[in-house]
């Protein structure tokens, strides 16, 4: 027992000794955006939703109306003070330009040197955050600083039909 014991703590050590995995930090910024009903707070997917940048490269498309969805990773323009990504509803009614809605994060970028092995990446600290309100009812940052950490920044709330009480 005793020398299976030495044995696995020497492999240990020499594995251990020869890792060279390098960062294992996430590289990139990216804000993720959840969606939610404003009616119930609860999470929602939505149906036929396109969501594309205003000035930025070639209007990059995040979500691609076709299915729901119920988040996306909302990337800022490390180059610009601000960026926008406008809301498009693809489905009946709601297919109209004039329901389209705007969000827009006004913020300072600050390079960060995270480790030799990581390199530099930006982190953002949101100045100001606007948005139109056709099916969007409110958006929430849960910080005002957006680093690498993966995790919810941002909670958009959608106006959602709900259905009439039962009387």
């Amino acid at each position: 027992m005793r020398r299976i014991l030495g044995i696995s703590l020497l492999t240990a050590l020499v594995l251990a000794g020869c890792n060279s995995a390098g960062c294992l930090d996430n590289g990139s910024t990216l804000p993720l955006a959840k969606f939610y009903s404003s009616a119930t707070a609860a999470a929602v997917a939505i149906d036929s939703l396109q969501i594309q940048g205003i000035g930025a490269p070639g209007d990059s498309i995040l979500v691609q109306a076709g299915s729901a969805t119920s988040q996306a990773y909302m990337p800022l323009r490390p180059d610009q003070p601000s960026t926008s990504w406008v809301f498009s509803y693809k489905q009946g009614i709601l297919a109209n330009p004039a329901f389209n809605d705007t969000l827009t994060f006004t913020y300072q970028t600050i390079p960060y040197f995270a480790s030799e092995e990581c390199g530099a990446m930006y982190i953002y600290r949101i100045e100001s955050l606007t948005h139109t309100t056709h099916l969007i009812d409110s958006v929430l940052l849960t910080d005002q600083l957006f680093t690498n950490v993966e995790a919810e920044r941002i909670k958009i709330y959608f106006r959602t039909a709900q259905e009439e009480p039962s009387r």
